[in-house]
């Protein structure tokens, strides 16, 4: 189309030139080579002001275009910078806002699944209560395998104590487990008797025929983990029966035992059954802990530590897993001869940890570095409802201020949704109490066999 107008208008140039020649030529009587040379001139004249207008003409569309095509480009960088400002954004927020939206999400998720789990379980120990109860019915068991050592209910958190098992029980044998005596004549350091009550001697016989006859038992109290409620570990509690197979609790023998010198005797038993229940554990895929009480008694008793530190270094790859509790009264009451025998276990890569807290003045720092990882607090004592001695610290303060020596702080002894809340406002991140589960007995068949004879040849 450009075209065919640039000849039609060159057609009208050369068209004008004529005529004009024309007229020089027939009207003015001019000869005819000037007539022709003025058409030329007047020709190249127009041609010449036609490619200046042109020129000119296409130069101004090309300045609009190009003022056009900048206008563009400048909304395109607006519109690029907001798409990186919109993206910046995102980048710094989405993922914050999706941990704030999810977090809670997964959180009910594991709640759930574990109530879930627990009812599984709990209909399962049921299920095995009823058939139990059914088998007595037809064939009485004899008297040591009645009920004392039931395995504790899976809807408490005991997954790693199964009725079942794909592995072989270990190797018995074919008498009863005995818990070796300890000697009568033993007596224990000056510092180390309790001197709150009299001597008691009935109950020291009810001890001694506890350790003659087998009736030590082990029970297991879960700590969970906080406001998940999984169990994280267990606890190890020692139990006596007496020749009534009433239950005696830590509470109503230990003075008695550590005055008997009966303590270490005690400690080397439930050692050895601590380390039956995690090689159970351990083979079913289970990285639970356990923590078990020792007396500071055992830690200076020549004859049974010995061989209580060498059953432990055959079994150091429990090291991880194996944490050894001590009350606040003992720790501050450790000598020398204690806090070596804490450094020998803490060598091979056991921790400690202290329960029994009645006040807040502890050298943290000392602690921690003597391998002490965990600290034990009343939940009573913990959300102020038991008013605590004079500290340096408020109980409140206390998660944050173990954690700066890497220790961990478990609140024990909670018994109501309201001190949950309470502990949870504190930043505590385990917990343990009858809310949770009260301390279950361990079945029979885990706790088969006998202490090796390097530690019972100390109580010989």
């Amino acid at each position: 189309m450009a075209r065919a107008t640039t000849i039609f208008i060159f057609l009208c140039m050369g068209v004008i030139a004529a005529s004009v020649s024309a007229i020089m030529m027939f009207q003015f009587a001019r000869p005819a080579g000037e007539a022709f040379t003025l058409g030329l001139a007047l020709l190249c004249a127009m041609i010449v002001v036609h490619l200046v207008f042109t020129r000119q003409r296409d130069r101004s569309d090309v300045s609009a275009r190009v003022a056009e095509l900048e206008e563009r480009v400048l909304e395109v960088d607006q519109d690029v910078g907001n798409l990186e400002g919109r993206l910046t954004g995102m980048e710094t927020n989405l993922p914050r806002r999706t941990r704030e939206e999810i977090d809670p999400l997964f959180a009910e998720v594991e709640v759930l699944g574990s109530l879930i789990k627990q009812m599984a379980e709990a209909m399962a120990g049921m299920e095995d209560r009823i058939d139990e109860q059914d088998q007595r019915a037809v064939a009485p068991p004899p008297r040591e395998q009645l009920g004392h050592y039931e395995e504790a209910p899976r809807a408490l958190g005991y997954s790693g104590i199964d009725r079942t098992s794909d592995q072989a029980p270990p190797r018995a044998d074919p008498a009863p487990p005995r818990a070796e005596p300890a000697p009568r004549s033993a007596a224990p350091p000056p510092s180390a008797v309790p001197r709150d009550n009299p001597p008691d001697p009935a109950l020291r016989r009810t001890i001694q025929e506890a350790l003659d006859n087998n009736r030590v038992d082990l029970f297991l109290q879960p700590l969970v983990t906080l406001p998940q409620r999984q169990v994280r570990d267990y606890e190890a509690l020692t139990r006596i029966r007496d020749h009534n197979d009433v239950f005696l609790e830590p509470v109503d023998f230990i003075e008695e035992a550590t005055r008997a010198g009966m303590m270490p005797a005690i400690d080397n038993l439930m050692l050895f059954r601590a380390i039956q229940v995690l090689r159970r554990l351990t083979n079913r895929n289970r990285r639970s802990g356990l923590f078990v009480n020792l007396s500071s008694q055992t830690l200076v008793d020549e004859r049974f530590f010995p061989g209580f530190l060498d059953f432990l270094r055959a079994n150091n790859g429990f090291s991880d897993q194996l944490t050894f509790e001590f009350t606040q009264r003992d720790v501050s009451e450790m000598g020398a001869l204690e806090h070596e025998s804490l450094a020998a276990l803490a060598e091979l890569g056991f921790r400690f940890s202290i329960d029994r807290v009645t006040n807040l003045r502890l050298d943290f720092k000392s602690l921690s570095d003597r391998g002490f990882r965990f600290v034990k607090l009343h939940a009573s004592r913990l959300v102020g409802a038991e008013r605590m001695p004079d500290s340096h610290i408020h109980p409140a303060d206390l998660g944050d201020l173990l954690r700066r020596f890497a220790m961990e702080l478990i609140v024990d002894h909670i018994e109501t949704e309201a001190q949950v809340l309470e502990v949870l406002d504190l930043d505590a991140r385990i917990g343990q109490g009858y809310l949770f589960s009260p301390p279950r007995p361990v079945r029979p068949e885990v706790l088969q066999g006998r202490p090796p004879k390097a530690m019972r040849r100390a109580a010989e």
